[in-house]
């Protein structure tokens, strides 16, 4: 529910075009953002965005349908919202040089896959605050995950407004069981995301806290660990 597997010419250029626009432009304020980044710091960034990229390309078989898992919530924690939207537009584009989805359809998949981590980090502060980190993250991921799947649906259902042909015609008495199914398969992608998310938050807490951020009034969070600064 982060990714639109989409290919060129099926999508109307009113629709992705102002996507990818909207997605330059916030590339372009997140890079003005981190301006000043050390090497080490631009080094752990593609570290994450390569594990990213890495998982994001191992689909899961889910009945007739493939699954994967992103790893957005994670690493939008650890990165936070400018520098991780910067990972999550070149992982879109690399995916797309890989055929998942077209190049058209880049600043849409940005988009939504860039909501999920750009929330991440913000929900994640508000949540540490009497909660381990384990939970905390895995919290902050699903509802990332959530946000990121309204933005998808949204894009979806513009897409059938501006071209109804374009995604595929889903006949009128199918539609409950399409939504249906739909729902379903976005609650198993946010407990999985979550679940993951848990584990990661787990093993995070135990051998390197200091790689997440703080809560809310513990602090301002670094924006790196001194050890990798």
């Amino acid at each position: 529910m982060t990714h639109l597997h989409i290919p060129d010419g099926v999508l109307p250029p009113l629709l992705w075009g102002p996507g990818l626009a909207l997605a330059l432009a916030l590339l372009l304020l997140a890079v003005r953002a981190s301006r000043g980044e050390t090497p080490r710091t631009i080094a752990y960034q593609g570290a994450l965005g390569g594990l990213m990229l890495a998982v994001m390309s191992i689909p899961i078989p889910l009945f007739a349908l493939e699954y994967c898992l992103t790893l957005a919530g994670p690493v939008g924690v650890l990165l936070g919202p400018a520098a991780g939207f910067q990972v999550a537009f070149v992982v879109c584009v690399i995916l797309a040089l890989l055929g998942q989805g077209g190049i058209t359809v880049v600043g849409l998949n940005a988009l939504v896959l860039g909501v999920s981590v750009a929330v991440a980090r913000p929900l994640y502060v508000r949540l540490a605050a009497g909660r381990s980190a384990a939970a905390a993250l895995a919290l902050a991921t699903g509802g990332a995950q959530a946000v990121a799947g309204l933005v998808w649906f949204a894009l979806l259902l513009l897409a059938l407004r501006m071209s109804p042909g374009a995604v595929g015609a889903i006949p009128t008495a199918r539609a409950g069981l399409f939504a249906g199914v739909t729902l379903a398969l976005w609650l198993l992608a946010i407990a999985a995301e979550s679940g993951v998310a848990f584990g990661i938050g787990r093993f995070l807490a135990r051998v390197r806290p200091d790689l997440l951020p703080a809560a809310a009034g513990g602090g301002s969070p670094a924006r790196l660990p001194r050890s990798l600064a």
